[in-house]
């Protein structure tokens, strides 16, 4: 029995011995990490101001085309135009009625005597035909009058006297598009006048003879 005892203090012995030498406070000590890594931030991509492209992507537009009718709108005849009333027009003198264009380029008259005559005064065009001058020699010149006589073919001339001219005021305007009618004296013609913006002042008589001009065209007839 007391060698029993001996072998197992012997073993207790041993098993401390053992301890001390891995374990005890006077050895080196193993170093622990206890600082855990900082995570890692993701860094945002930069934005771009240009528009990304559609690569790989086909856009189809499609447009639809709508066909309006088309309105003609014929102009006026001097039988549906707005009439003048030829008194707003009258002049001293009877029988005799003046009228301007809007532009103030033109100075017209028109004359119901024992011979209906219209004409005007103005910016006649340069494309005008040259004709006798009031001189002796009868000279050509350049025209200063563009004249009716009913019955007749309209001509230019040039007059020492502005007839178609109003010498005691100022003529009034006839609007653009209406028509200034005079009706003959017996068995003379009557004549009517109108002004249009594009084409310009517009004398005829009752049988078809008559006159447009304006300042940069003309047609007698």
């Amino acid at each position: 029995m007391r060698k029993l005892g001996s072998v197992a203090v012997a073993v207790a012995m041993l098993g401390l011995a053992a301890c001390g030498s891995s374990g005890g406070g006077d050895g080196p000590m193993a170093t622990v990490i206890t600082d855990r890594p900082a995570p890692i931030t993701a860094v945002p991509s930069a934005t771009s101001d240009r528009t990304p492209s559609s690569s790989g992507q086909t856009t189809t537009t499609t447009t639809t085309t709508t066909t309006m009718p088309t309105t003609n709108t014929a102009a006026p005849t001097s039988s549906s135009a707005p009439q003048a009333n030829p008194q707003d027009y009258a002049g001293k003198a009877p029988g005799w009625y003046y009228f301007s264009s809007p532009s103030g380029k033109f100075e017209c008259g028109i004359a119901v005597l024992d011979t209906s005559i219209a004409g005007c005064h103005g910016s006649l065009p340069d494309s005008a035909p040259r004709v006798p001058g009031i001189g002796a020699s009868r000279t050509a010149v350049a025209p200063n009058t563009v004249q009716l006589i009913a019955g007749s073919a309209a001509k230019f001339e040039s007059l020492g006297d502005p007839k178609f001219h109003r010498f005691e005021g100022p003529a009034a305007v006839l609007p653009y598009g209406e028509v200034l009618t005079v009706a003959g004296s017996g068995s003379t013609n009557g004549l009517q006048c109108t002004v249009d913006e594009q084409t310009g002042v517009t004398c005829t008589d009752q049988v078809g003879h008559g006159f447009t001009v304006s300042g940069d065209d003309f047609d007698l007839r």
